[in-house]
């Protein structure tokens, strides 16, 4: 009989006393019955907690001789001074519980996932039909997770994180990351992208989000993404860095890192925050990307600097509004501002920072969460790709539209659709012929009037508006115009921009990415593992027979699986995870923690 499985009989089994030899073999070996003994403690010594006595001194023991490897028995004693386990109870004896390295892989990867240890712990145990079967408890769980973060701790966070990219760096030579150390060797900024980043940048890279509003980390380094927008309209992570300070040096090393990953492609645009810093920063790296200020960062400043004004309809709605979106020249957009300096009285409000979440998370467990959000990322544009298979219904049965139908997204032809279909409040009020372009002028909304110009010889067309600059479908004016000639029953190509179109990633070769980016931890396997046996599982609970029949299958599996571990030829890397990668060979330290103010 194993000693492991002892605990079935209803007690638990302790390692007792052992000798060894003078060349530190043993030679022998006692185990005891958890309940051998009496618990030594001072009565006087102060307890956090009251503890219950199961030790009752019971004498059961088996005593082994070790001889070359082979274990004889020299004493035994089966009888116990107790009552045993209760059958119900006895997956609680602690020299039972044992949590398997599978197990182990798998909670691990579930928690990097943000799922919590009591809903990981949950979750195997649901999978095993109750905790009993699982071979540990919630307790188990919990403590191992603990020693995995002290681990963590005491390796150092940023040389853990190096090591991570290291490791995924050897696994995909297409992962890319870039880091600064100061003199001392402590880290001050870090970056990194996967292969598929690359490739979804080489897609939808023409326009950038760059982002450092957030601080997520207790050394309050700077979370900056880098922010794309796809072709249904999500958005989309190209890499992300963290960054010690706000200066113009350490964003001139993140855009040159970041620049140098992308193969030296740089953004046509780039959106950012009002930073003077980082704009300069821009102008050197990106001498010929055009830097927009975030329309985002502009209402989120005004919500919080002038709440008493922008909150107020007639503030936002008149003036507000008209100045971000409407204004189509210099002197209208002054004209404007000079009204509405008129109705509003000025304050100075003192700017406070409220509601941030000061986090205490360690760089790795963010880079843990940032890559599952990715994961999540492309798992929702996936599905959308399934989803553009068929054809969304047309509001206007219009040959334009059909073709709209056919080439975009279904997120982008909504928005094309709610577009086309304004121009049924759209008038011609004048049109003019000089030989070459026609000019007309239409009429909406009340007085307002806008310019559309169209030269029949190549179907271009042109808006005072300038929509198609800012979001890259055509407006209502310019629709107006081509639905009213007959000649025109497509959307001119040059007004198509790829990166809108169900072929959006079409032409990238990206065989490469996904082979290299494949995904290999002990939680998918598992994953995937459960969900090909879940139809077995369900045949052999049938009845009797065919639960035999899969119980001697899975007897076979486990035989040839342990066969395959011992054999010779199962080289280090052959489960393909973190822990069996080589560590890098570059040392840095974690940056200096700062105190909350």
């Amino acid at each position: 009989m194993k000693l492991d499985l002892l605990y079935i009989k209803g007690f638990g089994v302790r390692k007792g006393n052992l000798a060894r030899n003078t060349k530190g073999e043993i030679t022998r070996r006692t185990f005891v019955c958890n309940c051998e003994g009496y618990s030594v403690s001072s009565a006087d010594e102060e307890k956090k907690f009251e503890k219950f006595e199961v030790r009752c001194g019971c004498l059961a023991h088996i005593k082994f001789k070790v001889d070359d490897g082979i274990l004889e028995v020299i004493e035994y004693i089966s009888d116990h001074n107790h009552a045993f386990i209760p059958e119900n109870q006895r997956h609680l004896i602690r020299c039972g519980r044992i949590m398997s390295e599978t197990c182990n892989g798998v909670l691990a990867d579930m928690v990097k996932a943000g799922i919590g240890g009591i809903s990981a712990y949950k979750f195997l145990a649901n999978e095993v039909g109750g905790s009993k079967n699982l071979g540990f408890n919630l307790h188990d769980c919990q403590n191992y997770l603990q020693t995995k973060r002290s681990e963590i701790i005491t390796g150092g966070d940023c040389q853990n994180l190096l090591n991570h990219f290291h490791s995924m760096e050897q696994q995909n030579p297409m992962f890319s990351y870039a880091i600064q150390v100061d003199k001392d060797g402590r880290l001050t900024n870090i970056f990194w992208r996967d292969s598929l980043s690359k490739f979804d940048y080489d897609c939808f890279g023409d326009v950038l989000i760059f982002d450092t509003t957030y601080r997520t980390n207790k050394y309050e380094m700077i979370c900056a993404p880098f922010v794309g927008v796809n072709h249904h309209w999500n958005n989309v992570l190209f890499g992300c860095a963290f960054l010690l300070d706000e200066t113009a040096e350490s964003f001139i090393w993140l855009f040159d890192a970041f620049l140098k990953c992308m193969g030296n492609k740089a953004p046509k645009i780039i959106f950012t925050d009002q930073n003077q810093v980082m704009a300069k920063a821009i102008r050197t790296v990106f001498p010929n990307t055009q830097h927009r200020l975030c329309f985002w960062h502009i209402r989120k400043n005004a919500n919080q600097n002038i709440p008493h004004l922008y909150k107020k309809p007639g503030f936002k709605d008149k003036y507000f509004s008209t100045l971000m979106y409407r204004c189509q020249s210099e002197d209208e957009f002054e004209f404007t501002w000079r009204e509405m300096e008129k109705d509003q009285r000025s304050e100075s409000i003192n700017n406070v920072f409220q509601n941030i979440a000061r986090k205490t998370s360690t760089l790795m467990k963010f880079v843990h969460y940032y890559e599952e959000q990715v994961k999540h990322m492309r798992k929702i544009e996936s599905q959308d790709d399934y989803s553009c298979r068929g054809k969304a219904k047309a509001a206007i049965p219009h040959d334009i539209l059909k073709h709209a139908v056919s080439v975009y997204t279904r997120a982008i032809f909504k928005k094309f659709n709610d577009e086309f279909t304004l121009i049924l409040s759209e008038n011609i009020s004048s049109s003019t012929f000089d030989g070459l372009i026609y000019s007309f002028t239409l009429k909406c909304r009340g007085s307002q009037r806008e310019h559309v110009k169209f030269d029949p010889a190549d179907s271009s067309v042109s808006c005072e508006c300038k929509s198609f600059k800012s979001k890259g479908w055509l407006c209502r004016h310019a629709l107006k115009v081509l639905s009213e000639n007959i000649s025109i029953r497509s959307i001119p190509s040059a007004y198509i921009l790829k990166r809108w179109t169900k072929c959006a990633k079409q032409g990238i070769e990206d065989d490469e990415f996904h082979h290299l980016s494949a995904d290999s931890s002990k939680f998918n396997r598992f994953s995937k593992l459960i969900q090909q046996s879940f139809e077995l599982m369900s045949l052999g609970a049938e009845d009797e027979n065919t639960m035999k029949i899969v119980g001697k299958s899975m007897e076979k599996a486990k035989a040839e699986i342990s066969l395959y571990k011992s054999s010779a030829n199962v080289t280090d890397d052959a489960s393909g995870d973190d822990d069996n990668a080589s560590l890098c060979n570059i040392s840095v330290l974690d940056p200096l923690q700062k105190k909350g103010k």
